[in-house]
């Protein structure tokens, strides 16, 4: 059995690294809310990958399980240097409410129009085991558009960026779909989703022998 930590505290970016984790057998999954661990990372790496490695180490060496991190950021050309993949958070005010931050992008975005609101959402992943990188990846795990009006002001919380986030196929924000939309769109992230399977089955494999 394979015990995996999921390094974050943040309830909706653990839900989404156990949902990459699909259905693999023979593991068990932790959560770093329910440990005592109690460490701050800064993530002041240059790539979102880099973060990602950075806090699995660091929290591998506090445990004996496999840690699996993640970084995230969205990339939104349209907006030049006024925007920043690496700070999406800093740059709509990190400690602002949700409804706040969705108000700051559509502030900065409010000139733009049509394909000038694509965005892609970048994702990477790692997994490190008593301070040693096992695997790490990054990959673009979504395509949109960044709505020009908020649908309404009921967001669900940390998850703002979900309520922007516009699918033109269904004319509904992320945060609006219903679960068969929902799996119509997971295609788009089955690239790293299929690296980390390949991965876990390696370590599972050298465990059995």
């Amino acid at each position: 059995m394979l015990n995996i930590l999921i390094g974050t505290k943040n309830k909706y970016k653990a839900e989404e690294m156990v949902a990459f984790l699909g259905d693999i057998s023979e593991i068990k999954i932790y959560f770093l809310a329910d440990t005592n661990i109690n460490i701050k990372i800064e993530e002041n790496q240059k790539t979102l990958k880099k973060n990602a490695e950075k806090k699995a180490i660091e929290l591998s060496k506090l445990t004996d399980f496999y840690v699996l991190t993640s970084d995230s950021g969205i990339d939104i050309p349209g907006l030049g240097n006024k925007w920043d993949i690496l700070r999406n958070q800093r740059i709509v005010g990190e400690f602002s409410s949700d409804l706040e931050k969705a108000y700051k992008l559509l502030e900065l975005m409010k000139n733009l129009k049509g394909e000038e609101r694509k965005a892609t959402n970048h994702f990477a992943m790692t997994l490190a085991l008593k301070g040693n990188l096992l695997w790490s990846d990054q990959q673009i795990i979504e395509r949109a558009y960044i709505i020009e009006e908020l649908p309404d002001r009921e967001i669900p919380q940390y998850k703002w960026m979900s309520h922007v986030w516009y699918y033109p196929q269904y004319n509904k924000v992320l945060n609006k779909l219903n679960d068969e939309e929902k799996e119509e769109l997971r295609i788009q992230a089955v690239g790293i989703k299929n690296s980390l399977r390949k991965k876990i089955e390696e370590i599972l494999l050298l465990n059995r022998d």
